[in-house]
């Protein structure tokens, strides 16, 4: 169970929560390979990680050899386990450079690239792929040939179309003809959200490995569980409502080290997701989001928590009900891939 680099989410706290409850292996955020060697500052901020976050990986985007080369061996120097090549991202700006999953209909430069990482540093390089640009090019299997000819290590698929984005159903059966196409391992990824899905997706497809996102937002005890339930265990119960906003408030304390007030901020799509199925939680998001201090949005979710355990029906589901959270998952899945 590996945790997928995702834009605006996946910082240092919640990586660390993520290995906290059992990800095998987490990333950074996308980072750009012209905005490292420019040596621009917000894209070394990407890339800070603490040891107790290891096995990590970072995670570069591009369409240009030498430029992808020179971030591969930056990242090397910096210490990181793996680098991965991102070639699904299917942001607007993104893929007008001709990165991100531009990079699926271009196998000649897909080639190029990922042979001159691979030949630039002495770390694992794997990459991430959507199944192609649309319904009418998926050429998965084929991008899955070409890179393991230019020597990735693994390769992840996000079992969706470039045009897809996020919306529909995830195309497990593509993940499936991948895993025959190639010899490498295949990491699975695209609606995962319980122990169960982890489960199914290792069984229908023959993946080596499951790769969660955006199930793993306000839930980061999926990984546990779900690895539990892989080595035929019972995954255990659900977080109570108390571990979930015990959770946030730590989740909260951790962003605070860094950034100060401004985590109270930035804590704002996180609440949504961990309050996701509760009670009254849209109540609960408005305030949170009128919130100045740390302070005050501690003390929101602990009048919160006393709220929920006294009503009739404090929980629902994570995945069902009224969760408050729909514009914060439409933002923090914006750059993801």
């Amino acid at each position: 169970m590996l945790l997928s680099p995702l834009c605006g989410v996946t910082d240092s706290p919640f990586r660390n929560l993520a290995r906290r409850h059992g990800a095998s292996m987490v990333f950074c955020e996308m980072t750009s390979s012209d905005g490292l060697v420019r040596k621009n500052p917000k894209s070394f901020e990407l890339l800070e990680y603490r040891p107790e976050e290891r096995p990590i990986g970072a995670q570069l985007c591009g369409s240009e050899a030498t430029v992808m080369a020179d971030a591969a061996r930056m990242c090397e120097a910096l210490g990181f386990d793996s680098v991965d090549l991102n070639y699904g991202c299917p942001v607007r700006k993104v893929v007008a450079r001709e990165a991100g999953a531009a990079m699926l209909v271009d196998l000649d430069r897909l080639e190029r690239v990922t042979s001159a990482v691979v030949n630039a540093v002495s770390l694992p390089v794997t990459a991430k792929i959507r199944i192609g640009w649309d319904k009418n090019s998926v050429n998965a299997h084929q991008v899955a040939q070409v890179l393991e000819r230019s020597g990735v290590k693994w390769i992840t698929v996000h079992a969706r179309t470039r045009t897809e984005k996020f919306s529909g159903p995830a195309h497990w059966e593509v993940i499936k003809q991948v895993k025959e196409a190639t010899s490498l391992p295949v990491i699975g990824n695209g609606d995962v959200k319980t122990p169960e899905d982890a489960k199914r997706m290792v069984d229908e497809t023959g993946c080596d490995g499951v790769m969660v996102g955006r199930g793993s937002f306000g839930n980061p005890w999926l990984f546990g569980r779900a690895n539990r339930l892989l080595a035929g265990l019972d995954p255990g119960p659900e977080p109570t409502p108390r571990e979930r906003i015990e959770t946030a408030i730590a989740h909260l304390h951790d962003i605070a080290v860094k950034k100060g007030d401004y985590a109270g901020t930035l804590m704002r799509k996180h609440i949504a997701w961990y309050v996701r199925g509760f009670y009254d939680n849209s109540t609960l998001c408005r305030e949170v989001n009128q919130a100045k201090t740390n302070a005050e949005v501690e003390e929101l979710l602990r009048r919160y928590l006393d709220k929920i355990e006294r009503a009739p029906v404090a929980y629902a589901s994570p995945s069902n009900g009224d969760s408050g959270a729909d514009d914060a998952d439409d933002a923090g899945a914006a750059g993801a891939n």
